[in-house]
């Protein structure tokens, strides 16, 4: 009796957990084709929708993306994207003139709403039975050095929510730890930090690593392995217009382990 009352409440629960997923829930990766390059090469980079590291599985809106490569002296330069519909990304491409850049995304707020015949890419005052509705905005960075290069990319974009390395990640190998400082809208925010590498895990939305940030915005990530390294996070707000009931925000950044 026991057995069939737990496999009901896990049936339930993971049919709970299917409707509560929508499908902006996937994360938006910038990812270059290299972290390591010579002022004045050329890099590929893509953009990415993925639930497991590191690996498309929709297309993002062209529209509604802006990439972007920012130096260490500020200077900025858009990156113009296509569309890969059959690899279901966008790609660009970045010719970087420093030493140490940082390949940026922003993926702009899309209102989507939950309602009794499920999730709707639309204003819940267009809709009826809405059971919740948020807008919600992605940001990604990408670290890219020269090898060797000691510049640390602690500079903030700008992003609302943005994770900042606040020590040089070219020094750090398998066993320490990269101090991170999370922001939003330019201020030290105490949440919920994941972090992830590439070939961690097949399975969606499953991570490395979970920590916390501090008061001031501070958390420690342990770097367990090498290769390409995901830190994120997540903030919503309780802002409420007609069209939506809050702002989800999520960012992310990407920074290569040597082993």
């Amino acid at each position: 009796m026991n057995r069939i009352i737990s496999l009901t409440v896990s049936c339930i629960l993971a049919v709970l957990v299917c409707f509560s997923q929508p499908i902006m829930a996937h994360e938006f990766i910038v990812k270059p084709s290299s972290f390591t390059v010579e002022p004045g090469e050329q890099i590929e980079v893509e953009v990415l929708s993925v639930h497991a590291f590191i690996k498309s599985e929709e297309m993002e809106p062209i529209g509604q993306v802006e990439v972007f490569s920012s130096a260490a002296n500020g200077n900025r330069m858009e990156i113009p994207l296509v569309e890969e519909k059959d690899k279901l990304m966008l790609r660009g491409n970045a010719q970087l003139a420093t030493k140490a850049a940082i390949i940026a995304g922003h993926r702009k707020g899309m209102i989507w709403s939950k309602t009794t015949q499920g999730w709707k890419q639309e204003s819940k005052k267009n809709l009826t039975g809405v059971l919740s509705s948020g807008k919600y905005e992605k940001f990604s960075k990408a670290l890219v050095t020269t090898e060797g290069e000691e510049a640390i990319l602690a500079e903030p974009l700008g992003h609302r929510l943005e994770i900042i390395p606040l020590e040089n990640h070219r020094t750090i190998q398998p066993g320490d730890e990269l101090r991170c400082q999370i922001l939003f809208d330019g201020q030290p925010l105490a949440t919920e930090v994941m972090a992830t590498y590439a070939g961690f895990s097949n399975q969606p939305d499953t991570y490395a690593y979970y920590s916390k940030s501090d008061d001031t915005g501070e958390v420690a990530i342990k770097i367990t392995e090498p290769g390409i390294w995901v830190v994120r996070v997540q903030h919503e707000t309780d802002i409420s217009t007609a069209d939506f009931d809050k702002e989800v925000l999520r960012a992310v950044l990407l920074f290569s382990i040597e082993s």
